[in-house]
């Protein structure tokens, strides 16, 4: 028997990013979409694309977690104690797996690199909001008198963006506390 359409789309977004972020975009089939949304495939062909599915699982994925982490960052008034605590949550999160698997958009860029356009445009944005906020902590730490080069705190946002990506990979890796010693190591590199 058909399967119908009985979910709103905001649902089957929900429910696409879960696949997504556990096997990749390569990695998902319209028949495995079908079956995780529990959609017929025609529904799916006809309605919806894989891709565009896939972009707004991107989209729902940007608004509900690294948004809100990210806005989090950005209020905070701690300077360098802020960056720490930043990066000792997402570690807990990484161990916890609060994440089925690292950023979502980390193993996009990682999958498709530079073959979708709408996808290059989605994490250059999100790298360009990532940056900002870590920028506006930095500078909040310079005001503090945390940090002594203000001219280098563009350089140091890269560098940070950099460990995060790092955390990808070195949760697997080491446990808790080499992990927070690991961005102590890093985060004084740059007072």
């Amino acid at each position: 028997m058909a399967r119908v359409l009985d979910s709103t789309y905001p649902e089957l977004i929900e429910k696409a990013q879960e696949i997504f972020w556990l096997k990749g975009y390569k990695g998902v089939s319209v028949k495995d979409l079908s079956e995780h949304l529990n959609v017929g495939e025609t529904i799916l062909y006809n309605k919806y694309s894989k891709e565009s599915l896939f972009l707004d699982s991107l989209d729902y994925y940007t608004n509900t977690y690294t948004g809100p982490f990210l806005n989090l960052l950005r209020e905070t008034n701690g300077g360098m104690d802020s960056l720490r605590s930043f990066f000792y949550d997402l570690i807990d999160a990484l161990i916890n797996k609060t994440f089925p698997r690292s950023c979502l958009v980390v193993n996009t860029v990682v999958e498709l690199r530079n073959e979708n356009t709408q996808v290059i445009k989605r994490y250059k944005a999100y790298l360009k909001e990532f940056k900002k906020s870590i920028v506006i902590v930095l500078v909040k730490a310079y005001d503090m008198g945390q940090i002594k080069h203000k001219d280098k705190i563009d350089i140091y946002a890269e560098f940070l963006m950099g460990i995060v990506f790092s955390m990808g990979i070195f949760y697997k890796l080491k446990p808790t506390e080499e992990l927070r010693q690991y961005i102590d190591e890093q985060l004084s590199f740059i007072v």
